[in-house]
């Protein structure tokens, strides 16, 4: 019981914190969104969407689409300071196709040093080859290192069925094989057959 009723003081409590810490007391305008989704059953299909939050930032987009694969539509974006952005679009059998409306700062048509932009294209033209000679040190061809001997590490040798079992390790790091071989133990040469 008394656990209870400290449950329900730590309850009032939190509620209450909200009012002594300097808490708002209402609810937060985080903004609205609507969207909207059709499609029939033979691929004719539209959507869209609308976005609005609690600073006044708004962006949407809406597209219709057929069974061909066509589609046109457009997104917005309108940001709080002013600036904003719609992009028209069509997607269909001649490729996609785009048109950009903005005030975004630097996006303004202009001719930049009186260059003109839409001039005649003149073709192509042959790349400039430079030949130079090679470097001395380039010229000359590569050494090859010579093979490094492989260095055998055994271990202690137990018997085991009438047959002496060794494993033994390259010194390579790149080869981690350790296979097991035979050696019969009434021959003390201590050369290795291979068990395969």
């Amino acid at each position: 019981m008394i656990a209870k009723v400290a449950i329900l003081f730590a309850a009032l409590a939190a509620v209450h914190a909200n009012v002594l810490l300097g808490g708002h007391g209402h609810l937060v305008n985080t903004g609205v969104s609507t969207s909207a989704r059709t499609q029939d059953a033979f691929g004719n299909n539209a959507f869209g969407y609308t976005i609005k939050d609690g600073l006044g930032a708004t962006n949407s987009r809406s597209e219709v689409g057929d069974g061909y694969g066509n589609r046109k539509g457009s997104y917005t974006i309108t940001d709080i300071d002013g600036r904003a952005r719609r992009v028209d679009y069509v997607a269909d059998g001649h490729g996609f196709r785009a048109s950009v409306k903005t005030n975004e700062p630097g996006t303004a048509a202009s001719a930049p040093a009186a260059a003109l932009i839409n001039s005649p294209y003149a073709g192509p033209v042959a790349p400039v080859v430079n030949h130079v000679a090679p470097a001395a040190s380039y010229a000359a061809p590569l050494a090859v290192a010579a093979p490094v001997a492989m260095v055998v590490s055994w271990s202690w040798w137990r018997p085991w069925f009438g047959i002496w079992i060794g494993s033994w390790q390259r010194s390579h790091p790149l080869n981690k094989v350790s296979p097991i071989f035979l050696i019969s133990k009434w021959n003390n040469c201590c050369r290795p057959q291979f068990y395969e």
